[in-house]
This record gives structure tokens, sequence and C-alpha cells, in this order.
């Protein structure tokens, strides 16, 4: 289309600076309050005939130590699941100091939750290869990687849940909904935007440097280069072009309100660097939307103004 619209008018394709796709940064969790992290061997035989006490085991093996960002925050949910009941279990045995240290740590993974969900999905892997740039568009958004809507609903759900502290063990078992994110289906619909953004920037700097020289228009009538114009538009551009635009915002319409539940359900652990790449992205992403609408508004000036 664009180099269509280049060749009639004889004006040569501009060059602008190519926006690229980048992946969401890492988001970190705030430091731990002291002497709450930890339970010594002797605690930790107390606590024998709590279910706790395995997810504890579990936590300080050499695996579990160096577990992923997700894999802990299953741990901290387990934990905050069964720790109330311990502790009840505990008091009534008269163990009130282990007690009190399990309750500590209750409290500190209680209140971090925001951030170690944030960390673990917004800062994950997974999160990372759904905003990957694909190498190429070819035939998205007919194809596209994975459905991957259903899985952003169901885990923006989960998240609301574990912030009310209202979820079940099923829920925990979180691997297999974040493996669901990890295709490029966010870096595919930012990269379509990006490339709609740009490439009818370009066309409405040639209709504007064409229609600023005289070439659409012959005194008061319309001329060769005119006429010829204006077919091409209604041929690529209302044929072609905004067909496609049309089948990208649909995808948009699927995947971004997931995508903003999400990120407002976890706006207390934004980082800065997050939200700058967040505003960055969504500036983009409404382009979809702005960038037709205003190439038409410079296609009538153009092309209708003799």
């Amino acid at each position: 289309y664009v180099s269509r619209l280049s060749n009639v008018s004889e004006i040569p394709i501009p060059s602008i600076a190519r926006a690229g796709v980048t992946k969401p940064p890492a988001v970190a969790l705030p430091p731990a309050r002291e002497g709450t992290d930890t339970l010594s061997i002797i605690d930790f035989l107390a606590l024998s005939g709590c279910e706790l006490q395995a997810n504890i085991a579990k936590r300080n093996t050499t695996i579990g130590r160096s577990a992923s960002a997700s894999q802990q925050l299953i741990f901290d949910l387990e934990f905050i699941r069964l720790a109330p009941e311990c502790i009840e279990k505990l008091r009534a045995e008269d163990e009130g100091a282990i007690a009190d240290l399990l309750e500590a740590n209750l409290s500190q993974r209680s209140d971090r939750l925001v951030f170690t969900i944030a960390r673990a999905i917004l800062g994950g892997e997974e999160w990372r290869a759904f905003w990957r740039a694909p190498e190429l568009l070819g035939d998205y958004p007919i194809n596209t990687s994975g459905d991957s809507a259903q899985a952003l609903w169901e885990l923006s759900q989960r998240i609301k849940r574990f912030l009310q502290g209202d979820w079940s063990s099923a829920d925990e078992d979180l691997e297999p909904l974040l493996a669901r994110l990890r295709i490029d289906a966010g870096g595919q619909l930012l990269s379509a935007a990006i490339l709609q953004e740009q490439g009818l920037t370009q066309a409405n700097q040639i209709l504007i440097t064409a229609s600023e020289a005289g070439k659409y228009c012959s005194g008061v009538r319309q001329s060769e280069t005119g006429t010829i114009s204006k077919t091409i538009v209604a041929k690529y551009f209302a044929g072609d072009v905004q067909g496609w635009s049309s089948a990208v915002s649909q995808r948009h319409y699927e995947i971004q309100p997931p995508i903003a539940e999400i990120e407002q359900s976890l706006a207390e652990a934004l980082t800065d660097p997050y939200i700058a790449w967040a505003e960055t992205r969504d500036s983009h992403l409404s382009a979809l939307f702005t960038a037709p609408r205003q190439h038409v508004s410079i296609v009538q000036s153009a092309l209708d103004n003799c």
C-alpha cells in the first residue's frame, strides 16, 4: 500500500524511527523482615503432624532454595493456606514459641504476597516469553501462537482469589497454566500494532507531501495522480489493510482485558521501569484504533480537497 502511494505520487517513502518490541523488566521483592524467615531443625521437628512440615522440607532442599520465582510463589501459597491450622495445633500442644514464629512467618508471607505474585507472574520467564517479538508475523492474525486468552483470564481470576485469601490447593498448581503463556502471542500483537502504526505514518507523510506539492489536483479538478491514488486507497487500504487491522484488533479485544485485570490487581507491586514499559506498550496498542482513523482523515484532506 505504502509503496503504491509512493510510486504514483513520485514521493519517496520517508524513513522513520523503528520502534522495537521489548520484554517487560523484572519485578523485585521488597526486603524481608529480619528473624522471620528461618526455622531451626528443632522447630521443624516440633511441626510433626502438621501438613506444613512437608512444605518447609521442600523449601529447604537444594532444589527448593534455587527454585524459580513461580515455584517459590507456590511454596508461599501453600504455606499461607496450611499455616493457620498448624499454628492452632501448636498452641493446643503448648508450643507457643514455635507457634509465634510460624505466625510471624505467616504474617510476612501474607503481607508480601502481592509482591511475590508480581515477581513470579509479571517478572517471570513465561510473561517475558509471552511478550517476545516474533521473528516473522507471517499470516498473523489468521494463525496465532496458541490461544492464550483463556489462560490469561484464568490467571487473572486466580490472582484475585490469592489476594482475597480465598483459594484452594488446586489453584496452587500454577505451572501448567503459566506454561500456556510461553508463547509470543503478546509479542505478535504488539509487533502487528507497531507495523501498522509505522506503515500508516509513512503513508500519511506521502499524502501530505504530495498534497502540498499540488500533485493530487489540476486546478479545481482531481489530477490523474489523485484519481489513481484514490483507487489505491480504496483497494489496498479500505480493502486489505483495514481487513487485516480489524482481525488484529479482535486479538487485542481477546487478550488485553485480562492483561489489564492482572496488572491492576498487582498495581501495588509494579516498579517504575515496569510501569514505563507498560505505558509504551499500551501506547502502541492504542494506535491499532487511532492510526487508521487519523489516516482516513488525512486521505480525505489530501484527496478530496481540490
